[in-house]
């Protein structure tokens, strides 16, 4: 849950905007259900829930190395709330000068989700798709193509262009076999919402 930080020297990184407020509330609704919870947060600045056991990391080297390693115990669920970076930057040991052009290579990261679903494939696989000015049919046809490309069992989709990063309401589409419309709302009700359709997703593979 929440942003990564990818370092660029020792004073400088690259992040984003996200708060990890999400990720907290599918955490505590997690518990309130009786599930045992561990979190993977990156640098945030908001309580997590007690009860479940965190891990904090700041890159999103770190947090994928993190996620694959906490995999391994076996997990029935993996939900992946977090804004981790979709590229990484060569670290500068010393601090670059400042008062000239900087030009900065970024290289594409490893899919976190996708990794996860290769990896674990008995692992039931959330991830989110974070989009600006998309309207419903074209978050919910991001999101069908996001579970075709990695092979994720379920998609929260939803567009970050007004007050989502750091509020306590989101909108959202969750996707899967069909689509749910989850119209704003606290973030604390979308998360009830989002365990609803895991648990759901969880009973129809135990029927098979």
């Amino acid at each position: 849950m929440g942003p990564t930080q990818e370092p660029i020297d020792p004073v400088r990184y690259i992040s984003n905007r996200s708060s990890g407020r999400m990720g907290a509330a599918l955490a505590r609704e997690g518990l309130k259900r009786g599930h045992e919870i561990t979190i993977i947060s990156g640098p945030v600045n908001i309580p997590l829930p007690e009860g479940a056991r965190i891990h904090r990391v700041t890159t999103s080297g770190q947090m994928i190395k993190t996620t694959l390693s906490e995999l391994e115990k076996g997990y029935d669920v993996m939900i992946s709330a977090a804004a981790i970076s979709d590229y990484s930057v060569d670290y500068k040991e010393k601090k670059i000068d400042s008062g000239r052009e900087l030009s900065l290579k970024l290289k594409p990261q490893v899919k976190l989700t996708k990794h996860a679903k290769e990896l674990y494939p008995k692992t039931l696989v959330v991830a989110f798709k974070a989009e600006t000015n998309a309207k419903g049919d074209e978050l919910v046809k991001k999101a069908r193509k996001k579970i075709h490309d990695e092979g994720v069992d379920l998609v929260v989709a939803n567009d970050v262009s007004g007050r989502v990063f750091g509020s306590g309401e989101n909108e959202v589409y969750i996707v899967n076999g069909g689509v749910l419309h989850v119209p704003r709302a606290s973030k604390a009700l979308v998360s009830e919402k989002i365990w609803d359709a895991v648990e759901s997703k969880i009973q129809i593979l135990l029927l098979r």
